[in-house]
């Protein structure tokens, strides 16, 4: 065993020495094969079961296993001359040996129980040093009229909204080819049978990659944006000497994630894309832009929840069914209260939600479906599916590299309104960051992937 530890140990080492750590999710300290996320944090005092401990431990031994793969390969040059790959072997050698020893062991289990844990992005020091009691409600002026703006876009008559340049609509191509039957819309009963079939013994519901594919398909938005120019289109990201969008491969990339609410884990599906820019002199404007639309699922095949941010984890935004209310406990005082611009649409068969997009700032303007008969719909663009996690190791020059960087922030992105803002403790904020890195509360914290962060927010609806 001590052989296994100074392996990782080492490997380690070289991961940080070479400034490739991955942020995707968070080392277990005292447990270098073993990774976490906000979600399997908030099981660990729930583990009764005797299947619960071997499938906790294992969903955090696969993490550490992806990021692994991916940390290694973004290193520019093997560890001590070994291949990569004879190097993995190793590790997950090592983590199976090491996970069977901490199952096998109540001391160890207890302690893993106690260091499994997620920090929160938010700097306390920076919030002394910026008067945070002081500043707070300064900037919470700032969001109430960010707020009243918001709702005064999303009053307005979907016609009476203003096209600066001209709208251009993005759908997944599997969406417009649905030639064959895997693209038929699946319906509430089928998507709710998916969910139960496939909970592990921690209640987490985890599809079948072809489920996913059937789930994704089917609650896919289409995207209306206003396009003025080059910056408002969605592209592909890459890295040449950088980030960069390649605007001739429009890409959705897609995320699975889970919520929790009362006793149960929720599925969500989160789509996203990318623009080149948000343009313009303001404090807000810089180099590359995007928006995670997250679907929660109900156990009963029912979107229950829409929200959004934009990339930088600005610009939170919730679209509850009418499965949920706003609760009536949260609190006035430095709380950022939540945004509510309308009520999610209610579901309608084989029709996909409409998302229109102001052109440059890039915010959500409305959720609508298209009442235009099938044969009349503006033509749309297709959109390439791709998996979020490619963008941890993207192809580069010289091997491959990561999007993000340290604290899982873009290179590059950063926006003018950092200086103002950091009072608030929030690293960089403005730039664009890494999924399971996003706060999206200036006044409090609040997390994107925070495991109850529906429940601190809604209840069920009677």
């Amino acid at each position: 065993m001590a052989t296994c530890r100074v392996l990782y140990q080492e490997i380690d080492a070289a991961i940080d020495h070479g400034a490739v750590r991955d942020h995707g999710s968070s080392p277990v300290r005292g447990f270098p094969y073993l990774r976490t996320t906000r979600l399997l944090a908030s099981l660990r005092d729930e583990l009764t079961e005797p299947a619960h401990w071997p499938a906790w431990i294992g969903h955090m031994a696969k993490l550490d296993a992806q990021a692994r793969t991916l940390e290694l390969r973004n290193l520019s040059a093997p560890i001590a001359g070994y291949p990569t790959d004879t190097l993995l072997y190793e590790l997950s050698t090592c983590r199976e040996r090491l996970v069977a020893t901490d199952l096998a062991q109540p001391e160890r289990r207890a302690r893993l129980r106690n260091v499994a844990h997620v920090e929160d992005d938010y700097v306390a020091w920076w919030q002394v040093l910026g008067l945070y009691p002081l500043t707070a409600p300064i900037m919470s002026a700032g969001i109430s009229a960010w707020h009243n703006k918001t709702r005064n876009t999303f009053s307005t008559e979907l016609a009476s909204l203003p096209v600066v340049g001209r709208l251009v609509r993005w759908v997944p191509a599997s969406a417009i080819s649905s030639a064959t039957s895997s693209h038929v819309p699946l319906d509430p009963r089928q998507t709710a049978e998916i969910l139960r079939r496939s909970l592990d013994p921690l209640g987490i519901p985890l599809p079948t990659d072809a489920a996913l594919d059937q789930l994704f398909d089917t609650y896919a938005p289409l995207w209306e944006v206003d396009v003025v120019d080059e910056n408002d289109q969605i592209g592909m990201l890459q890295w040449k000497n950088g980030p960069v969008i390649d605007l001739t491969r429009p890409t959705l990339y897609r995320k699975v994630s889970h919520t929790r609410l009362g006793d149960q884990v929720l599925l969500q599906l989160n789509y996203i894309v990318w623009f080149p820019a948000r343009p313009g002199n303001d404090i807000y404007a810089g180099q590359l832009d995007g928006i995670n639309w997250r679907v929660t699922l109900g156990p009963d095949g029912e979107p229950w929840l829409y929200d959004a941010i934009h990339n930088c984890g600005c610009y939170h935004e919730f679209f509850p069914s009418h499965r949920l209310r706003l609760r009536k406990d949260l609190p006035s005082f430095y709380f950022e209260p939540p945004m509510l611009p309308q009520p999610a649409p209610p579901a309608r068969e084989r029709q996909p939600l409409v998302l229109r997009i102001a052109s440059h700032t890039h915010f959500i303007q409305r959720l609508y479906y298209d009442e235009s008969p099938p044969g009349l719909l503006p033509a749309a663009q297709p959109l390439a599916w791709e998996e979020y996690d490619v963008l941890r190791s993207l192809p580069a020059d010289e091997g491959y590299r990561s999007l993000f960087g340290a604290y899982g922030l873009i290179a590059g992105t950063e926006r003018t309104e950092r200086f103002l803002l950091w009072p608030m403790g929030i690293r960089s904020p403005g730039a664009m960051r890494q999924w399971g890195r996003h706060p999206t509360a200036f006044v409090g914290r609040r997390h994107f992937d925070d495991a109850f962060l529906i429940e601190s927010l809604f209840e069920r609806a009677p």
